[in-house]
């Protein structure tokens, strides 16, 4: 009966973090149909999901951000702060270079995810992470490479730090469990703003453009991180980022349809690298486990 208990829990947090990432997916392509400037498009996304998340937060828990902020302390506004900068970093990167590559920067995820656990919660670092983790710098160097000189580098190198925030908010949220999601989500939101605003124009953002920015902002990404924050309860840290692999896909199909944007050739192959290297690292894994 318990292994049937863990299984359904299993499922759970799998349907729920795949929910979460399909929702995730159209961030990118609604920040470009926006059009509007990367510092008016953070404040807004930060301010929208921050809506969004209180009354999902009222409506669950009959309390405010201040609420759980006194109760829960450090350990809230820490892993707000890292749902914050990763947010604003994510758009102001996709402004600034191909959508593509800081969507196969998000596969990193997995590692940094591991590399946070390893210091947070001792967990082991097997020889398929240490695989993973060579395999994919090799990708990151040639999707680099081809911006060394060019426009496109501080855009590449925003776009890293992006899955290094969520891998280790992602285990840090592993070791707090008692985390109030829709609490770190508000906190997220409000830095993402706050950082913003010192640089915004909020309110010369055309109609349409603030169309597509609650669509981005009151729906899919607070109903986004929320499942993918309560998939960490059900699942490792690593798998919940494994799973965020998938906008990685999603994400550049959804640009170049409504957009018609190409990835560069390198793009394909630094991501396959990546891509690679992390599915590699979970078959061995997947191995190692059954065979424990």
């Amino acid at each position: 009966m318990k292994n049937r208990s863990e299984y359904n829990l299993h499922l759970a947090g799998l349907l729920i973090s795949v929910t979460g990432i399909i929702l995730l997916s159209f961030d990118t392509v609604l920040i470009r149909l926006a059009s509007c400037p990367s510092w008016d498009t953070a404040f807004w996304r930060g301010i929208l999901v921050a809506v969004t998340s209180s009354v999902i937060l009222f409506l669950r828990e009959k309390t405010t951000l201040a609420g759980k902020i006194r109760d829960e302390g450090l350990p809230l506004v820490f892993s707000g702060a890292l749902w914050g900068f990763s947010g604003l970093l994510f758009v102001v990167s996709v402004k600034m270079t191909v959508a593509a590559n800081v969507l196969v920067m998000l596969s990193l995820s997995p590692v940094f995810a591991g590399i946070a656990g390893f210091f947070m919660l001792g967990e082991r670092l097997r020889k398929s992470s240490l695989l993973m983790t060579a395999v994919s710098a090799a990708g990151v160097c040639i999707i680099f490479a081809g911006d060394i000189e060019g426009g496109n580098l501080a855009g590449n190198f925003l776009g890293f730090l992006v899955p290094v925030c969520l891998g280790t908010n992602l285990a840090w949220m592993r070791k707090h469990k008692d985390i109030s999601r829709p609490a770190s989500v508000i906190t997220g939101g409000l830095v993402t703003a706050l950082i913003a605003s010192f640089f915004a124009t909020p309110f010369s953002v055309s109609g349409l453009s603030f169309f597509y920015l609650v669509l981005l902002g009151l729906i899919a990404i607070p109903l986004a991180q929320l499942l993918l924050s309560a998939g960490t309860r059900y699942l490792p840290a690593s798998q919940v980022a494994l799973i965020m692999m998938s906008e990685t896909f999603l994400g550049p199909l959804w640009v170049w349809l409504f957009m018609g944007e190409i990835p560069p050739a390198r793009t394909f192959t630094g991501g396959i690298l990546i891509l690679t290297g992390v599915f590699a690292s979970s078959f061995m894994t997947l191995l190692s486990d059954r065979k424990g």
